[in-house]
């Protein structure tokens, strides 16, 4: 019925049995993410000419960042849900990421910690190997004149090859929140880096390349939380799984550059009836047929 009328429908995106499958989502009750802690390479830019990317390490302040990265998270979820919660962290591979997921990590009890995985595809933007200062200061200046998002790196990466790699991360992602796998109160941890933090919340939330070139990295170690906002009582179980966060307000103004309209996102396209109102055509038993007629034949 749905398809018909050009909407989006999660049930056939479940991996329930059937053709039309019932609604088994079960959704994590936070998504928060995280930019490493202070590493050698934010404070000295020649760390990587002699240290390879993956392996450049925290600073004494990081790991202390990652610790009170920790403790914020921990008195965020105590706050929201006393002690009946669980967390699964996902990391980039990189050593800071690594580390300061130790870090934050450490906050919570070993019954808290519902697991941790290394998810390579959280990984930094490829700026080529062993980095030569002065060339990449010219590559730099190159990237501004091209265009920040679409231009690569020699031997490196875009913006948008970036924004490639973290879309299949989200695909991978949401069927596995659709499968049902962080149920039990569980919340998810993303340890990654500043870009990869950014596409991430663009593919989210469908952010435009001008959106996304409009909001400046977070600070190190700073958590930001994307809220359930649902799903409620009376919710259709046609809405696709993102639809149901929001990045919180504390969050976005830690965003430099993300304003409220950026924060969330919906799952009906431009110009459609509301989602009470279509859930009302659907609950009256209206056809396919009907509900294209009374909602003029189109958007």
């Amino acid at each position: 019925m749905r398809r018909l009328l050009g909407l989006f429908d999660a049930q056939f995106h479940s991996t329930s049995r059937g053709a039309i499958p019932a609604d088994v989502r079960v959704l994590p009750d936070r998504i928060i993410l995280v930019r490493h802690a202070q590493s050698e390479g934010n404070v000295d830019c020649d760390a990587y000419t002699y240290i390879p990317d993956p392996q450049v390490p925290l600073t004494a302040l990081g790991c202390r960042q990652a610790q009170e990265a920790g403790q914020a998270i921990r008195r965020h979820m105590e706050a929201a849900k006393g002690a009946n919660y669980k967390l699964f962290f996902y990391s980039s591979p990189y050593k800071r990421s690594i580390q300061t997921c130790m870090g934050i990590r450490d906050a919570f009890a070993s019954s808290q910690v519902a697991g941790v995985q290394e998810e390579v595809q959280l990984r930094e933007q490829d700026f080529g190997n062993f980095q030569d200062t002065e060339g990449k200061q010219r590559e730099k200046a190159e990237r501004l004149r091209y265009g920040r998002f679409f231009y690569r790196f020699p031997n490196g990466e875009s913006g948008a090859d970036v924004y490639d790699r973290i879309t299949v991360f989200t695909d991978h992602l949401i069927r596995d929140i659709n499968a049902g796998r962080f149920a039990n109160s569980t919340s998810l941890v993303l340890v990654t880096h500043g870009l990869a933090l950014r596409i991430f919340l663009m593919r989210w939330f469908h952010w435009s390349v001008d959106q996304f070139m409009s909001v400046y990295n977070p600070p190190n170690a700073v958590p930001l939380v994307l809220e359930k906002v649902g799903p409620h009582a009376g919710d259709c179980t046609w809405m696709h799984t993102k639809s149901f966060y929001r990045l919180c307000p504390d969050s976005m103004a830690v965003l430099k550059g993300c304003t409220p309209d950026m924060c969330a996102t919906h799952s009906l396209p431009p110009g459609a009836r509301s989602m009470d109102e279509l859930a009302c055509l659907e609950a009256h038993g209206k056809s396919a047929e009907e509900q294209w007629a009374e909602l003029g034949g189109g958007w």
